[in-house]
């Protein structure tokens, strides 16, 4: 009896977590809340800045760079890293709150997440300043990998502050929620063949997206730890002799191997 009841005690200390279907639902909504304030922030934005980004209603590929105002890269550079920026904040803020018990380093992520975002629009600026003289579509491809690396970064930074047991768990559903939201950005994109409609769910549907697959691939890797018992995704786990680590057998030997040179030359 005692036995069985000591058995999930160990399973809840050494084994992954679990997670419930309302946990779920509440990652979602927070996500997705999280895209709906950046792209409040993008609307308003683009309202006010209407004149200056008309390109972009009537399609980059159909608008040749001279025909636009010198302020319109300035303005998208803007409107990009704003709302990004806000996304991320919000979005981890909002996920951050739906385990309060677990995330609980809420200001330290903040600032990691605010100084990714800023790293992220260095590294990004000198393509917008090259492809906006040259060819929009470009521009407009960069701005939308702007959005993707800041949702991943900021999501792989909310899990790897409060997980370090399971950061390949962490990297897996970021992924996921990364590739699915992409596939259907193109598909979307695919049957209405316009763009501008992507601005306006990409975020709410990216951050979504990342709150479902935290808490669904969480809860598929907690079955498959009951079931079959072995935490594949932890961090100690070794699949496998990695180099440079001896086996345990090994070490053993080594232990037990005996100096018999010394005896032989006493005997002479």
């Amino acid at each position: 009896m005692e036995e069985q009841i000591a058995q999930p005690a160990e399973q809840e200390i050494y084994g992954p977590r679990s997670m419930s279907f309302y946990t779920l639902v509440k990652k979602t909504f927070a996500g997705f809340f999280g895209g709906v304030a950046g792209t409040a922030v993008m609307v308003m934005i683009f309202l006010a800045t209407s004149s200056i980004l008309q390109p972009v209603l009537g399609g980059v590929s159909e608008v040749s760079p001279e025909e636009i105002s010198p302020l319109f890269i300035v303005v998208l550079l803007g409107m990009v890293f704003a709302t990004t920026l806000v996304s991320s904040m919000v979005g981890t803020l909002l996920l951050s709150y739906t385990e309060r018990d677990r995330y609980t380093r809420i200001s330290t992520t903040m600032g990691q997440v605010f100084i990714m975002n800023i790293v992220i629009f260095a590294f990004v600026l000198p393509v917008y300043l090259m492809t906006s003289s040259t060819n929009l579509q470009l521009t407009a491809y960069t701005a939308g990998i702007q959005v993707i690396l800041g949702a991943t970064a900021s999501a792989l930074v909310l899990e790897l502050i409060h997980d370090a047991k399971y950061p390949i768990l962490a990297v897996y559903n970021t992924i996921l929620a990364i590739l699915v939201s992409t596939t259907i950005s193109f598909f979307l994109f695919y049957i209405t063949g316009n763009a501008t409609i992507l601005l306006f769910i990409a975020l709410p549907m990216i951050w979504g997206l990342i709150g479902f697959f935290q808490a669904a691939v969480a809860m598929f890797y907690y079955w498959v730890f009951q079931t079959w018992g072995t935490d594949y995704l932890a961090t100690a786990t070794e699949m496998g002799t990695d180099y440079g680590i001896q086996d345990e057998t090994e070490e053993e030997e080594e232990e037990k191997h005996e100096d018999v040179e010394g005896g032989d030359f006493l005997n002479q």
